[in-house]
């Protein structure tokens, strides 16, 4: 997972509302029901309102993000979950968590973002769950991925499983990794990735999803008419005029979607 700074968390937490009415114009889906439609819980009564959360903040590695977990909770409220933020960090905070009466915990380090249901003894990690809730809102928004050629940037963690999914949903994977050993890897694992450069991949493809960390390299030229980017990485691929032209069919942020199909997954 990319590590946030306090303005990524801060800014999401001011703007959640707009970001979801985005989501809705882009995708006909709000926040909840994007995460359930990731999950493939769209039929299923999943029991957010009153599930109780807490994310608790962790000080290993580079330490706490400030914010980070009151943007977690805020995710969460939103949802209609009981969500809280621990006053103590650590194994105090895991122990004041389930004395409270937490059912799941939201917890981040520098390598990992998960959150752990401790009834059930399971866990969801957020870079897939972030990566199923972007190739969702694609399919959502462009009606279908059968049959579809997706650009694909980067095959980092996101990547990896954003192209398992896009496969999956029936999409032809074209991928931008400069990482030569990455696409080997994936294709050794089975994901059938085709690489190519960025200019040929968008002079083919409408649908975007930008899993990479690179900054403002696609601009207004380089789209098509119709294109749709999902966009998990941060900061974004697209240029500011770029996204001014995509408008809604710019969905990016860098927290919500992936909490949201997270808190599905560990609550169910």
């Amino acid at each position: 997972m990319t590590r946030l700074t306090e303005a990524d968390v801060t800014t999401l937490t001011r703007e959640l509302g707009t970001f979801e009415a985005r989501l809705l114009e882009a995708t006909g889906l709000d926040l909840r029901g994007l995460a359930l439609r990731a999950a493939g819980m769209e039929d299923c009564c999943v029991q957010l309102r009153g599930a109780r959360i807490a994310a608790v903040p962790m000080t290993a590695g580079d330490g706490v993000i400030t914010g980070f977990t009151d943007c977690v909770v805020a995710v969460l409220l939103h949802l209609g979950c009981d969500a809280w933020a621990s006053t103590q960090p650590d194994v105090r905070g895991i122990q004041a968590a389930v004395a409270a009466g937490a059912g799941v915990l939201f917890l981040a380090d520098d390598h990992r973002f998960i959150a752990l249901n401790v009834t059930r003894g399971c866990s969801v990690d957020d870079d897939p769950a972030t990566a199923d809730g972007y190739v969702a809102a694609l399919e959502a928004a462009a009606g279908g991925l059968g049959g579809r050629e997706v650009l694909l940037l980067g095959l980092g963690p996101v990547g990896r499983a954003a192209a398992r999914r896009l496969i999956a949903k029936g999409a032809s994977v074209l991928v931008v990794e400069p990482d030569e050993e990455r696409v080997v890897a994936a294709q050794e694992v089975g994901l059938e990735v085709k690489a190519v450069e960025l200019a040929a991949g968008l002079s083919r493809c409408s649908l975007v999803l930008d899993a990479s960390p690179a900054a403002a390299i696609i601009d207004t030229d380089d789209l098509l008419p119709g294109t749709i980017a999902a966009v998990p990485g941060l900061p974004s691929a697209f240029t500011p005029a770029a996204q001014a032209a995509l408008g809604a069919r710019h969905i990016h942020e860098p927290l919500a979607i992936g909490v949201a199909v997270m808190a599905v997954r560990a609550v169910l």
